[in-house]
């Protein structure tokens, strides 16, 4: 097939024929109507996440996001890394073109793009890891690029807003510099490897975390621009994820492989289950911009698969881990970012396809998460839980870190399905 780029209508289009094709709506989602829903979530955006983070999440006076709060909303700690400023430039500037233009959005995100390019970046599309409140360099370039690609994330959903093409220009060019880094053999990914159980050597390592983040950024940067070099670096990392990465003698997507993409013998029978899911809803959305409906189909099998598989039948939740084959996932850790990414993806395959299967498995993540996950009194989730349910320190992970992505976009992803679904229903 040959792959395009379409624009936003064309993309909501797609969407709508395969709806129209797959089955209508159903009339409740999580025991409600698709209206009750979408008030649920904007009282929860709007009223309660939100206003936690002007507590002082947002830094007003030098720019940026605040990387470790308080529960009461305080800063806990002056260090800013560069994933947490693109993160939050990517919500406030994707709050701004998606919920009403509010100019508020636009000026948080522009201040945190403002900073963020001051700061932290080393030039060349290379990005400073860490950085004090005022700006100071603490950490420089890092071990890992993770760091440069959520800097071009939210650069490319910035770009949207104002048309800046310096922002555009940069974005691409964190990516390139982003993908030169990776593809260095002693190239080494110690961010991924601390969560997982795998004693392997991370230097020269393929990570299904990079493919995800890359094809996330190019399926907003290219439905905005066209790029003859990134529709092919974006057909590659689609390919890696669907083909590579995918083990088909265990019917398990791999984290790691090794650097010419075969298998990592001590990493074969390895998932990191939450990554996956998330990869591949971030797929389905590549599908839809192509208008690439076997694409689509396939990554919502795999995704269904895995909730099957991962699914902790005494306690609930998403055990989104460590798995491994012959010995199952690991109850012990249910993060709250893969929860969310996990309705996300349900959400889209509901809304695209009119599968029962995602609304019954919505309905179970949404209960469990919402028994769970939320702290009285605080709009932001907290980070992870244990088996049973109670707060759970995460390895290498401060416990005063607060999410300033995965929970928001999760709120506007469902939001926009929502009103989506609302909007053809009246039809």
């Amino acid at each position: 097939m040959r792959i395009h780029c379409i624009n936003r209508r064309e993309f909501l289009a797609v969407g709508l024929a395969l709806l129209t094709t797959r089955g209508a709506m159903p009339e409740r989602i999580a025991g409600m109507s698709l209206a009750e829903l979408r008030d649920d979530y904007h009282d929860r955006l709007f009223n309660q996440y939100l206003p936690f983070w002007e507590k002082g999440g947002i830094d007003r006076q030098h720019g940026g996001f605040m990387c470790e709060l308080n529960d009461d909303g305080s800063v806990a700690s002056d260090e800013k890394y560069v994933w947490y400023q693109g993160r939050g430039i990517w919500v406030y500037s994707f709050l701004y073109n998606n919920f009403g233009r509010d100019k508020r959005w636009l000026e948080i995100a522009r201040q945190g793009r403002d900073f963020m390019v001051k700061h932290m970046h080393a030039g060349g599309g290379k990005w400073n890891q860490k950085v004090r409140r005022d700006g100071t360099v603490l950490e420089g370039l890092g071990a890992n690029v993770y760091g440069w690609l959520f800097a071009a994330l939210g650069l490319v959903e910035y770009h949207r807003a104002t048309g800046q093409q310096e922002d555009l220009d940069l974005a691409k060019e964190s990516l390139w510099a982003a993908m030169k880094k990776y593809d260095d053999p002693n190239y080494t990914d110690t961010h991924t490897v601390q969560y997982t159980e795998l004693d392997i050597d991370p230097r020269g390592l393929r990570s299904q975390g990079h493919s995800m983040v890359t094809i996330s950024t190019l399926t907003n940067l290219l439905a905005q621009h066209r790029d003859s070099r990134l529709e092919e670096l974006q057909r590659h990392h689609v390919e890696m994820v669907m083909r590579k990465f995918w083990n088909p003698e265990h019917r398990i997507v791999n984290e790691f492989l090794r650097h010419d993409y075969s298998r990592a013998p001590v990493a074969d029978t390895h998932m990191l289950t939450g990554h996956t899911v998330e990869t591949l809803w971030i797929v389905m959305a590549e599908a839809l911009r192509r208008g690439d409906k076997k694409l689509f189909d396939e990554a919502a099998g795999r995704v269904r698969r895995f909730l099957e598989l991962c699914w902790d039948s005494v306690h609930g939740g998403f055990a989104d881990g460590n798995y491994r084959v012959g010995r199952g996932p690991d109850y012990g850790v249910k993060t709250m970012w893969a929860q969310c990414e996990a309705m996300i993806a349900c959400m889209m395959v509901r809304e695209q396809t009119g599968a029962a299967w995602a609304r019954e498995w919505y309905d179970r993540l949404r209960a469990f998460t919402l028994k769970v996950m939320p702290v009285p009194g605080h709009g932001v989730w907290r980070q992870a839980v244990d088996r049973s349910g109670k707060d759970l320190k995460r390895i290498g992970v401060s416990a005063k870190r607060k999410d300033n992505f995965h929970q928001a976009r999760y709120l506007m992803l469902n939001l926009l399905s929502l009103n989506r679904m609302l909007a053809q229903s009246g039809k």
